[in-house]
């Protein structure tokens, strides 16, 4: 069975503009697998023929492919915050002809995507294809992302004399960007009066561009003391193309207002702060990676997908940043650790908190000497600087294959399984006939079964290339026994074939 996934991240998904009717849709994908054929997500946001919902179809490009016709299986699905599939729909044997999308009109109510689907703003979407039944012989998982475009103007305004602010009396008002788009917003506050109401303060704004799809607002008012409290709100969309004023109503009448005089009118005069954002289309869309997991194991894979999707996921950016901060700028070090040529400064509650073992040594049985100073003699300074970037940024940058076998190392040793399953997916995802025999050490050192596993398949797939190799002759005989397993365990699979 052949099998694509592909996942397509929606950045500032809450500022759409699209109307029903109106679709955003991904990056192009080429599936080889999938006959030569390429495709795209088209994503509703107010549904295609119904507003409640938002639809989501599968398109077949018209150009760039070969067969007229392609049947397929496919599977939509929106992730949670959590990254967890949470809604999903399955289409079984769908012929698209070149040119046809087909999906669910009636994907997932709108009100539910706020609550349910959006972290940091961002909707997750993916799609599994497939043909055939049976094994995966050959899967490929892309990502994509596409970003719509955010700008932000805030910016105070005075009302002097407010208690003689007369009824529908406006005060305009400009404010530019600084964007080399040089978007504007002009407006003007007034108070008005609805039959039968008290008078209220209107704050209206005015986007004075065609490159703004959508606009949210904010308004607060600041008292004598400078504080502000929030007293309005609103989101607007559609506004590209034409005219549109966005009202922010303050919620106190005016009435109100001047009986509070000394919160909030200091001198007669009425101050506030309006913040607004503005969508500006399609800031970029594209391409991000590409994975082809064949040789890896079910339980590889899945550490690989898990890695990689949380490194796209992340909903943590800013903190993984400031932790990446405290260690770049040495801030309240309280532990030394020290190799051979050098020493690094660290602390503590971070080493506990990701490593059982460093844990243990740092809080049982410690002498005076340990608690200011690890020494570490075993690894190369180049390792342990990359070791404890890990343990503050959870990312690992540069990566090589010779560092991934140290830093293996210290991940086992240490007792840091992200670390591990990520060197793990590494060295798989590179291995080749020149270092095959490295990956069959140190499965056999560490007693890793799933590293053995992967190495042993790649073996048997690829054993006439490899057994000719430099490589292979120095481990046969610097690792006899070792090599004499392989063998028997290829000969034994090739009997069972």
């Amino acid at each position: 069975m052949k099998q694509f996934t592909f996942m397509w991240f929606i950045e500032n998904y809450s500022y759409c503009w699209h109307e029903r009717g109106k679709q955003i849709v991904s990056p192009i994908f080429y599936v080889e697998v999938m006959q030569q054929t390429s495709w795209n997500l088209g994503l509703y946001p107010r549904g295609s023929t119904n507003e409640d919902f938002i639809s989501l179809y599968l398109n077949r490009i018209s150009s760039w492919n070969r067969s007229e016709k392609i049947a397929l299986n496919y599977e939509l699905s929106l992730l949670d915050a959590k990254g967890k599939v949470a809604e999903t729909v399955e289409i079984k044997e769908y012929e698209f002809k070149k040119g046809v999308g087909y999906g669910s009109t009636l994907f997932v109510k709108r009100d539910k995507i706020k609550e349910k689907f959006l972290a940091q703003d961002v909707l997750k979407v993916c799609c599994r294809m497939w043909i055939g039944e049976g094994k995966v012989d050959n899967e490929i998982c892309t990502y994509a992302r596409t970003r719509i475009g955010i700008e932000k103007i805030s910016f105070i305004n005075t009302v002097g004399k407010f208690s003689m602010f007369e009824l529908n009396q406006k005060k305009p008002f400009d404010v530019n960007s600084v964007s080399k788009e040089g978007l504007k917003l002009s407006g003007n506050v007034y108070v008005t009066c609805e039959q039968d109401c008290e008078e209220e303060v209107v704050v209206e704004i005015t986007p004075n561009s065609k490159n703004v799809f959508a606009i949210a607002c904010k308004l607060y008012l600041l008292n004598s003391a400078g504080n502000e409290t929030e007293f309005g709100k609103t989101v607007a969309t559609d506004v590209s193309f034409r005219k549109y004023t966005v009202q922010v109503r303050i919620k106190f009448e005016k009435r109100a207002l001047l009986e509070q005089k000394p919160e909030y009118l200091l001198n007669d005069m009425l101050i506030f702060r309006c913040e607004c954002k503005f969508s500006t289309g399609i800031e970029f869309e594209r391409i991000e990676e590409t994975f082809y997991d064949l040789h890896l194991t079910p339980l590889l894979k899945k550490n690989l997908r898990d890695t990689t999707a949380s490194m796209l996921l992340s909903e943590s950016k800013s903190v993984t940043e400031d932790l990446r901060s405290i260690y770049y700028d040495q801030i309240l070090c309280d532990i030394q650790l020290k190799t051979e040529n050098r020493i690094f400064s660290a602390h503590k509650a971070v080493l506990c908190a990701r490593s059982s073992v460093l844990k243990t040594m740092l809080t049982t049985n410690m002498t005076e000497k340990t608690m200011e100073c690890i020494e570490i003699d075993d690894l190369e300074d180049n390792i342990v600087e990359q070791f404890l970037l890990f343990l503050y940024s959870d990312t690992l940058e540069d990566l090589q294959w010779e560092n991934a076998l140290k830093l293996y190392y210290a991940a086992d040793k240490y007792q840091v399984k992200r670390l591990k399953d990520m060197c793990s997916s590494f060295l798989i995802t590179e291995i080749n006939a020149s270092n095959v025999s490295d990956l069959l050490i140190l499965a056999d050192k560490h007693q890793d079964s799933n590293l053995k596993t992967a190495s042993e398949d790649f073996i048997c797939e690829n054993d006439e290339q490899i057994f000719g190799t430099d490589e292979w002759k120095c481990f046969m005989e610097s690792s006899p026994q070792l090599a004499m397993q392989t063998m028997m365990h290829l000969l034994s699979k090739k009997r069972n074939v």
